[in-house]
């Protein structure tokens, strides 16, 4: 598992006025969660947005130096502002407390273009980009988890028993529950066999459309009469 540094200046004073001017100085306000005393700090927002949108800020160790002590921690949860989707708030585990520790990691989807439901026409439908894990220590924790679609069919799905986890990390969430699955119209081979050819079809349009003729030609003899 990689890691990667920030420095941190530590809050003296909390708020809705003191986080806007935290915002104001170009950086952005955190907690780090600890069992001794959550610890409120801010982080320069250009340094921590490099990391996050790398897109695995939430599977890699950061060591976080506070004015000299440092402390190595995981993020949990990052607010974005819903205009721009930037960090505006940021929340930390303190993993040097525990041995145990969450993390949500990216869901990597391979070999789509080997998937028979994708070449008859089906679509990968996504539900789950990421998913929370627990690990039992930091090396443990993985950047992504590749799911492989290679032998998917139209109508098949993965589910979270599927997952193919490292050792030492689980789901943290029970269940079974559905990861992806390959939606759409595709045929299979023998449903292309015993469909119509496109002559066959052609050849049945005109002969609904003589009728309409005939129709209209007893119309016109009634008239006569």
């Amino acid at each position: 598992m990689s890691s990667f540094q920030l420095k941190a200046q530590k809050r003296e004073k909390l708020g809705s006025l003191e986080a806007r001017r935290i915002k104001n100085s170009g950086r952005i306000p955190a907690v780090i969660y600890s069992k001794n005393g959550n610890i409120n700090i801010s982080l320069d927002k250009k340094e921590f947005e490099i990391e996050f949108f790398k897109g695995s800020v939430q599977t890699r160790m950061v060591e976080i130096d506070i004015e000299g002590k440092k402390i190595n921690a995981i993020t949990h949860r990052v607010e974005l502002d819903p205009v721009s989707d930037h960090p505006v708030h940021i929340d930390l585990l303190n993993c040097d407390e525990t041995k145990v520790i969450k993390a949500k990691a990216k869901l990597n989807f391979i070999n789509q273009e080997k998937s028979p439901g994708i070449k008859k026409g089906g679509v990968l439908h996504i539900v789950l980009r990421k998913v929370e894990i627990i690990c039992d220590n930091a090396n443990n924790i993985p950047e992504k988890i590749d799911v492989d679609t290679g032998s998917l069919h139209v109508s098949s799905k993965v589910r979270a028993s599927q997952l193919n986890l490292p050792a030492g990390v689980k789901l943290a969430k029970k269940g079974d529950f559905l990861i992806a699955s390959i939606i759409g119209r595709g045929k299979s081979e023998e449903d292309k066999a015993t469909a119509p050819t496109d002559a066959a079809a052609g050849a049945t349009a005109p002969a609904a459309g003589a009728a309409a003729p005939a129709a209209g030609a007893a119309k016109t003899e009634e008239k006569k009469k």
